[in-house]
């Protein structure tokens, strides 16, 4: 017997080490639990985290119109999709312990008629994950996530029952057989059943645990809120704080697309061509009320840039009336008017050093009184405002996005729609359009002043290529912004060094020159840790083939023409037509004095003119940028004749 008892310790040692493991399995598995709710609001998220969850804000947003089709395939696939509402027909549980998706295979044909042999090139969270298990509770579309390709769940239940031993019992048996867990949660506005889940997240500490909801809670809706919602996340062994990923490049938050990532992540897999990326968190003692801040500033920035999109696009279609039907009495008008858009502008980047977007009113009161009275000034003193101010706005926006793009964003011209959830960081295309509008007339209007032709050739390589390098995948990452920057820094070599002479040896040099910007940027973006759209486009089209480029082009050659055609934009396009028809057509007097203050402005109007086609052609919001860049050229024109008149 004494020969014995030491055996006898060490096993009964073994068996005590490995059994307080909370569902049975090896301590060091790693296990996670993605948590669906019927509903989820901040007001919800502060009941159910606690001190280990951090926080974010998620878009849910998929291509088209909402439905939960979309939105549980677009998580699924990592990428955005859009599907048939109606075409998930239920769940049926086979004698096997199986789970059917009924309807699976319409969904997979609506796939694949929309996106060229999808099911065959891209990955799919069920099938993926499908080696180390991924079960599920429920019974709704949710399930659409943990299916594999032919629409099966190995191991699940296709029903909840809110008792504490049922939920633990059930999934502590698929924790058992696999790696993953969906479960889909209704509260249907039942108090005890968030007693129960924080009971039931108590339970299973040891996972890691993702909750979102299925759809925008109603407390959280706005008239510009369609697509932000709360996302818990507990990873055992992380530091809390709020949520962010790479997709977005922004605290707080994340994309719809980043939850297969994250979970591939966490269980040491990845694929080649998801589009989102994984989870990261940006320490916070307390996230909840920071998540409940930037929700709020974000609403406020967004109704703040439709207003002054509203109030600019009101004043173009305006003034363009009255300018074409002569009405001389309306010039002062139209100058203070159109000097006040380009100075709101220069006055909103201002702003965005300061935080007073937190209040809607405070910031609308304050951004058309310091630009109303600067406009005042400007107009009063007969001031050549679009010089002026388009100088002191190139280099704001310049050195803004290379040391401090925070307060770029903070503007309603810098403001990425993060709620519309196309761009998150960046320049985007009205800001691009900004940009190269005001180096453009910013170059002409101070060239006048340097009187050495060496200086002009310097500052003109200086302009131009920080147009560059700020619309680059390492700062503004705007990649139609940058193909815009290269070809309007190819004309101005074109039109200041090569004096305007198109021979084919000329030809062959702006060739190379630009050829060489775009593929170093390319090149860089494409081997960089942290890719940008294009470094990710070109990574995608090599994993997938041309057909990843053809749907991108045509997905934004679709949101060009939807944009261009329709009102306000497609109003502001003609009427700025219109004006600078009658402008040069109308006008002798008012052109020969306009050459004659600035000599060179019929070549500055033809470079901005190429300059704004381009950016319309190559952006999927390409009218928008077109709006803005004609818009500075008109504020020139009306500067230097009709302002001189009143």
């Amino acid at each position: 017997m004494r020969k014995i008892r030491p055996s006898i310790v060490i096993i009964i040692f073994i068996v005590l080490l490995f059994a307080d493991v909370s569902y049975g399995v090896d301590a060091h598995d790693e296990k996670t639990i993605l948590i669906v709710l019927d509903n989820l609001d901040l007001e919800m998220t502060s009941k159910i985290a606690d001190e280990d969850f951090s926080i974010g804000l998620m878009n849910s947003k998929a291509r088209g119109s909402y439905n939960e089709e979309s939105y549980f395939m677009t998580i699924a696939t990592g990428r955005k999709v859009k599907l048939k509402e109606g075409e998930f027909k239920g769940l049926y549980k086979r004698s096997n312990g199986e789970i059917a998706v009924k309807g699976y295979s319409n969904i997979i044909n609506d796939l694949n008629n929309r996106y060229e042999d999808f099911n065959t090139n891209i990955d799919f969270f069920g099938q993926k994950l499908k080696n180390i298990g991924v079960g599920y509770i429920g019974n709704d579309t949710s399930a659409l996530i943990a299916c594999d390709k032919n629409g099966i769940i190995e191991d699940g239940e296709t029903k909840v029952v809110y008792e504490k031993e049922w939920l633990k019992n059930q999934t502590k048996a698929i924790l058992n057989r696999s790696d993953i867990l969906v479960l889909s949660y209704d509260f249907q506005d039942i108090e005890e059943r968030i007693g129960l889940l924080k009971d039931y997240i108590d339970e299973f500490s040891d996972c890691n645990i993702i909750i979102f909801p299925r759809k925008v809670p109603a407390n959280m809706r706005r008239i510009v809120n369609n697509s932000i919602v709360p996302i818990l996340y507990k990873a055992p062994g992380r530091n809390i704080g709020t949520l962010t990923s790479l997709s977005t490049r922004r605290d707080g938050f994340i994309t719809s697309l980043d939850i297969f990532p994250e979970v591939l992540s966490i269980h040491g897999l990845s694929s080649k061509v998801n589009i989102g990326k994984s989870f990261r968190i940006a320490p916070d003692r307390n996230p909840l009320e920071t998540i409940g801040d930037i929700f709020n500033r974000t609403v406020n920035l967004t109704h703040i840039t439709y207003i002054y999109h509203g109030i600019i696009y009101f004043i173009q279609i305006y003034f363009t009336y009255f300018y074409i039907k002569n009405r001389s009495d309306k010039y002062w008008d139209i100058v203070f008017y159109f000097n006040f858009i380009i100075i709101s502008i220069f006055v909103s980047l201002v702003l965005g050093f300061f935080s007073i977007h937190r209040n809607v009113f405070v910031y609308l009161i304050v951004s058309a009184m310091i630009s109303y009275g600067v406009s005042y000034i400007f107009t009063t003193k007969k001031l050549n405002t679009a010089g002026i101010l388009s100088t002191l706005t190139f280099i704001l926006m310049t050195a803004g996005i290379i040391f401090y793009p925070d307060f770029i964003y903070n503007s309603y011209i810098g403001y990425d729609n993060l709620i519309a959830g196309v761009r998150f960081y960046g320049f985007n295309n009205g800001a691009m359009a900004v940009l190269l509008a005001s180096s453009i007339i910013s170059y002409f209007s101070i060239k006048k002043y340097l009187h050495n032709e060496a200086l002009e050739k310097i500052v003109l390589i200086a302009y131009f290529a920080l147009n560059i390098l700020a619309l680059s995948s390492r700062f503004g990452v705007n990649t139609g912004g940058f193909f815009t920057s290269i070809i309007l820094f190819l004309m101005m070599v074109y039109a200041e060094f090569l004096n305007r002479k198109l021979s084919l040896k000329n030809i062959i040099i702006l060739s190379l020159i630009g050829a060489i910007i775009l593929f170093a940027n390319l090149y860089i973006d494409f081997n960089s840790i942290n890719k940008g759209h294009a470094g990710n486009l070109i990574y995608r089209i090599k994993i997938l083939g041309l057909k990843e480029l053809f749907d991108v082009v045509k997905t934004k050659l679709f949101d060009l023409i939807g944009l261009t055609i329709l009102p306000p934009w497609s109003v502001v396009l003609f009427t700025q037509i219109i004006f600078m028809k009658k402008f040069w057509q109308d006008n002798n007097l008012r052109i020969s004095s306009l050459k004659w203050k600035r000599p060179e402005i019929h070549k500055e109007y033809i470079i901005l003119i190429i300059t704004a086609i381009v950016a319309f052609v190559v952006n999927d919001t390409g009218v928008i940028a077109f709006n803005f860049m004609v818009q500075y050229l008109l504020v020139l024109f009306v500067n230097i004749t009709i302002g001189q008149e009143v």
